[in-house]
């Protein structure tokens, strides 16, 4: 320890000696070179003595090895962008400098290329994620308009289930799809299903689901009414999720408007279908719960968009038990709007302020039986003679 010690003494007092004889600032440059730990520091102090004491003390010395080392420096530091800022950093006006600066601007283009393909595909990303938010923000419009279109294109109501599927493939398939139905012989549904929230003030979210039940009543097989029911005051429901404001039910002024935003929704897409669609006044019956056991969990496709893409075949339909539960209380649904195209009647109607069950918001399209005919009188019998 004491000789190592004696030597640094020895070589600061040398130093101190050449200080005496040299400049202080070209002994101080020198000296930082001296002391550099890392050969990076050492080659940027190098080049700073030179640039600063071209004539200095030590500047044959410290030349020597700087050039020396600059070809070595050069293919060591020419794939990356740091390393030719720092070759071109160390040696200002070095052999390789056009080499240098050619190559650092060649992988300045390719990052500034790499820079905006990322930026374009975060772009992307973000109109993706826009997109599928609104989607999902227009699931209700889209499955309600979906199946108001393909239940008013029916044209074989009265008839039996597979006579309908035959003459209407559009039904077929739509009716076919995930999720699966579920029939008994009175009649058939399908439970979709949407899981949301909505931001409220002051709180982080308010939670809510969405249910859409599609309905087929059949008399001895036939199909003669088909109903798209909203429980909960589904049109509330509906509401909030594609305007994303929260709706208080016991809010008459704020339930009307939901109301009448899903009335203005529905009634373009019935006069769409059936243009020469008459209004009429109805006056509609209450809306009994299916008798259809709901599955517990829902099924796949619940939440897909009727008609979407993916939404690929079920089967056939499952026959399902029917559900005994206790009676509900029925309510008469308020008409919103009552039209006659043929003989078919379709109905928007909306729960009304009593009603305390189910609380079905939505429409029904329901075939009018004719008249049965009055019986003939029975023939005369001739008098006799």
């Amino acid at each position: 320890m004491m000789r190592g010690g004696l030597h640094a003494t020895a070589l600061l007092l040398a130093l101190s000696g050449c200080a005496a004889m040299s400049g202080k600032a070209d002994y101080r440059d020198y000296r930082t070179v001296h002391l550099a730990e890392e050969p990076e520091a050492r080659t940027r102090a190098m080049a700073r003595y030179l640039e600063r004491h071209p004539e200095g003390r030590w500047a044959a010395e410290l030349r020597q090895e700087y050039e020396a080392d600059e070809a070595v420096l050069f293919e060591e530091n020419k794939s990356t962008r740091e390393g030719l800022a720092f070759y071109l950093e160390a040696y200002p006006r070095g052999r390789f400098r056009d080499q240098a600066q050619a190559r650092l601007d060649a992988l300045a283009r390719v990052q500034a290329s790499r820079d905006e393909g990322e930026g374009a595909a975060q772009q992307v990303r973000r109109d993706q994620r826009e997109e599928a938010l609104r989607a999902r923000r227009l699931w209700a419009t889209q499955a309600v308009s979906f199946w108001s279109r393909i239940l008013l294109g029916v044209d074989r109501w009265g008839a039996p289930i597979p006579e309908v599927a035959a003459s209407s493939p559009e039904f077929d398939r739509a009716f076919g799809a995930a999720p699966r139905p579920r029939c008994s012989t009175t009649e058939c549904i399908k439970f979709y299903q949407l899981d949301f929230a909505i931001p409220v003030p002051g709180q982080t979210r308010i939670e809510r689901t969405l249910r859409l039940l599609l309905r087929l009543h059949l008399a001895e097989g036939r199909l003669v009414r088909a109903e798209m029911l909203m429980p909960e005051r589904g049109f509330s429901r509906w509401y909030e999720l594609e305007n994303q404001e929260f709706i208080i039910d016991e809010d008459p002024e704020a339930r009307n408007m939901a109301v009448e935003w899903a009335l203005a929704r529905i009634v373009p897409i019935v006069r769409e279908v059936v243009p020469a669609a008459a209004a009429i006044d109805v006056v509609p019956e209450p809306i009994s719960a299916p008798r259809i056991r709901a599955p517990n969990q829902p099924d796949p496709g619940a939440s897909q968009v009727p008609g979407q893409a993916g939404a690929g075949p079920t089967g056939p339909a499952e026959a399902t038990e029917l559900v005994e539960g206790p009676p509900e209380a029925l309510v008469l649904p308020l008409a919103l709007q009552g039209l006659q195209a043929g003989n078919l009647r379709i109905v928007v109607f909306a729960a009304s302020e009593d009603d305390e069950g189910a609380a079905y918001d939505g429409l029904f399209v329901e075939l009018e039986e004719p008249e049965p005919a009055p019986a003939p009188p029975p023939p005369r019998r001739p008098a006799r003679r």
